[in-house]
């Protein structure tokens, strides 16, 4: 319970500064986008650790229901701000990635980018997510990883990930694990240390 005070006070106190990084750094919205093409067309949408709100912009003018949840309530208020003023319909929640407040089968995607590093226990965070997709929904992540080939530039920068106190999963891995279909796995970005994963819930009648 002290981690996750700490975690959330951690946030926010730098909400404030995220939301500038983000602005002023193009490249790391880029790659936070790269889910969007993989998430569905229709439906509702859950985005886990939306912090000041960019991506879940995009999310809330694609989908009929866009929900964000963080555990930061200085994130949230930053991302209530942004979408009231660009008529962003949208829910805001405060919880846990590994204790989702919400039912079995909710939502037909779910994104998270650069939020399961954040959380030491991805395997019940990845569990989580499974838990709340529809069968046939997508869980689509982008987060920092150790590189495939380990290369030794992707290898230092998710070393230095981890001393900044992040953890670096095998979201592939973990997807599998939680009962997921890897339908696609790509490492881009320097050194090939940032990886995109997306899986497909299993259920009667997928394939």
């Amino acid at each position: 319970m002290k981690g996750l005070f700490s975690q959330r006070r951690f946030y926010d106190l730098v909400a404030p500064a995220y939301a500038l990084g983000q602005r002023l750094l193009p490249m790391w919205r880029r790659y936070a986008e790269q889910v969007l093409p993989w998430l569905p067309p229709t439906g509702t949408v859950l985005e886990i650790g939306p912090g000041p709100g960019m991506l879940l912009e995009k999310l809330a003018g694609r989908h009929p229901l866009a929900v964000g949840l963080d555990l930061s309530p200085a994130m949230l208020r930053q991302a209530q701000q942004r979408l009231r003023q660009r008529h962003r319909p949208t829910h805001l929640a405060r919880g846990e990635a590994t204790r989702l407040p919400f039912a079995a089968e909710s939502f037909d995607g779910i994104a998270a980018t650069f939020t399961l590093s954040a959380i030491p226990d991805g395997a019940a965070a990845v569990g989580e997510m499974a838990r709340v997709l529809r069968p046939a929904g997508v869980l689509a992540l982008v987060d920092a990883a150790y590189p495939d080939d380990s290369n030794r530039l992707g290898t230092a920068l998710a070393k230095l990930w981890e001393l900044g106190g992040d953890s670096m999963h095998d979201a592939a891995a973990l997807m599998l694990q939680a009962g997921l279909d890897v339908v696609l796995h790509r490492a881009f970005g320097v050194g090939h240390g940032i990886h995109l994963v997306v899986g497909r819930k299993r259920g009667p009648g997928v394939h």
